[in-house]
């Protein structure tokens, strides 16, 4: 970091010094007296040199508004993702909050349904000791019939 600053104050100097150099060939030549080739040639350095610094400067500017437009808009779409990532977690606790209550729904009728076939079976049981009974009951009646009979 120091050195940048150092490196930036001798460009400063640097520059200050062929602009006074520049300024002084300016006034030779508003005086009127003749300019030499190098004169000249460093004139039309210095005026290259300070566009160019020019549009340094303007694509500088332009590069902090880029850069300040791009970090608008990334924080806009992380902004966008967040709130639609929330939307997202809501919705899918919100399906398997239903899907729980379903599935419990499930179990219970799926119990009931067992009891009815429990309570089935146990009335199956019985008519069929019952059936049984009667037929055993009748059997031996008919024995009983037949054996009066002979």
């Amino acid at each position: 970091m120091m050195a940048d600053h150092s490196s930036s104050i001798g460009v400063d100097v640097i520059a200050s010094i062929l602009t006074e150099y520049a300024k002084r060939i300016v006034e030779k030549a508003l005086r009127g007296e003749k300019l030499s080739d190098w004169e000249v040639g460093f004139l039309l350095m210095e005026a290259t040199r300070r566009t160019l610094e020019a549009r340094m400067d303007a694509i500088e500017k332009r590069m902090a508004s880029l850069e300040e437009s791009l970090k608008t808009r990334m924080e806009a779409l992380e902004k966008s993702l967040s709130e639609r990532m929330n939307s997202i977690e809501k919705r899918m606790d919100m399906l398997e909050k239903n899907l729980t209550m379903r599935i419990e729904l499930l179990e219970k009728r799926v119990e009931a349904l067992e009891k009815r076939v429990e309570g089935l079976e146990a009335d199956m049981k019985q008519l069929r000791t019952s059936m049984d009974s009667l037929r055993d009951l009748i059997i031996n009646r008919l024995v009983e019939a037949l054996a009066r009979k002979s």
